[in-house]
């Protein structure tokens, strides 16, 4: 069901089981596969995290990444209460998962259900993340570490963003933004194969309390899939990542100062 986008009554028909008991079998396994979440789901270690930092330092010279972040909508039946809250800025309802992904695709947190009218910004402060990210917590991002978003983030010492595009970039600047777009584009590559693999998530026509556990299943077979087979590689996708983040400016968003000093010094090795 969640691989297929076919309906229920086809299923359960090939199946021999009654709609109702297909969805209640559908719902239980999700519910079971949301409990492995601690097997599937993994912050890295000290030494997962230096083997993904490498991996970004030698690929494309930007140092410290141990993963990228960003927000997918998942589209959604317009739900009976609140419709209004999950119609997006895209105009179709959706609720957004917030992910974090290593550089073999696999999810290594997430963050399900907000309402797809909220902005990623505030969606990621609104996540258990933010708060381990911003509680001086080195055993979660060490120090010389980081994370990477696009500029609908705050810039944080443990979480980088691009410089904003106002016409006048240097060219040390515009290099940073191309290398971090190239890091970056893993996260998409990773929301690509996870609606790729289960295509139910193109739309999801069932009750709002059920749609987190069914998107949080798939992101866990997704991580289950990659571990067994080992990463596919992607075709990179880089482009302009100002234009591509031009729909999340309408909240300025602040930048910490240890964050604009840690950017700069990363910036002058391009």
């Amino acid at each position: 069901m969640l691989a297929k986008p076919e309906s229920f009554l086809s299923t359960c028909d090939r199946f021999g089981l009654s709609t109702g008991s297909g969805h209640l079998i559908f719902h239980e396994i999700c519910r079971i596969l949301c409990g492995m979440m601690a097997q599937q789901l993994r912050w890295p270690t000290i030494e997962q995290a230096g083997a993904t930092a490498r991996y970004f330092l030698q690929k494309y010279r930007f140092p410290g990444v141990i993963g990228a972040v960003d927000g997918c909508h998942i589209p959604i039946k317009a739900p009976r209460h609140n419709a209004i809250d999950y119609f997006n800025r895209n105009s179709y309802h959706s609720v957004v998962l917030q992910g974090v992904c290593d550089e073999k695709l696999i999810f290594t947190d997430i963050f399900v259900g907000m309402p797809g009218r909220v902005h990623d910004a505030r969606v990621f402060r609104r996540s258990p993340l933010y708060t381990e990210m911003t509680n001086d917590n080195d055993n979660l991002i060490p120090g010389n570490m980081h994370l990477l978003g696009d500029s609908a983030y705050p810039l944080l010492p443990n979480l980088l963003v691009p410089f904003r595009d106002n016409g006048h970039l240097t060219r040390q600047q515009h290099n940073y933004n191309t290398a971090l777009s190239r890091c970056r584009s893993k996260i998409e590559q990773a929301f690509g194969r996870l609606k790729g693999k289960w295509r139910r998530l193109k739309f999801l026509d069932m009750d709002i309390e059920n749609i987190p556990y069914a998107i949080t299943a798939a992101c866990v077979l997704h991580n289950y899939i990659l571990r067994r087979d080992g990463p596919v590689e992607e075709e990179e996708q880089i482009g302009d990542v100002q234009a591509a983040d031009d729909a999340q400016q309408d909240e300025q968003q602040e930048e910490d100062n240890n964050g604009i000093i840690k950017r700069l010094n990363i910036m002058q090795l391009f």
